[in-house]
């Protein structure tokens, strides 16, 4: 099966390579506030109006760190990422963890608020921009 990472430029690739460096070595709560605090910086940085292809290339960058780090559906942060990743494997895998564990949404935002935003700004993102499989 081909990944995400391989079809990326190599540019991009580096980028990724780098930010698994720095994140082999946490946990993933650490990893999920690093890719958070990654996302709120490129939105403070960016030029243009409109934030959706943005989160796109985020979200993507999510999935190739996660390709490179395996995710860990046992772990609330890992699911979270997986659900909103480009693998479908992973998304239906946190999909289904989240409608089993009626606990999971409520624990996952009110330890972090700003994750209910991210996932509708993603949505929107999505139907404003469609990816073309």
């Amino acid at each position: 099966m081909t990944s995400l990472y391989e079809h990326l430029p190599e540019a991009i690739r580096h980028s990724v390579d780098e930010l698994v460096d720095e994140l082999r070595a946490e946990d993933w709560p650490t990893r999920f506030l690093a890719l958070i605090g990654l996302l709120g910086e490129k939105l403070k940085e960016r030029a243009d109006p409109g934030p959706a292809l943005l989160l796109q290339q985020w979200a993507g960058l999510v999935t190739a760190v996660m390709e490179k780090l395996p995710p860990d559906i046992d772990v609330m942060e890992s699911a979270a990422l997986m659900s909103i990743s480009y693998n479908d494997t992973w998304r239906a895998q946190a999909l289904a963890r989240i409608d089993r564990d009626l606990e999971f949404m409520d624990n996952l935002v009110e330890t972090y608020p700003a994750w209910p935003d991210i996932v509708e700004s993603l949505a929107e993102a999505g139907a404003r921009r469609p990816i073309r499989r």
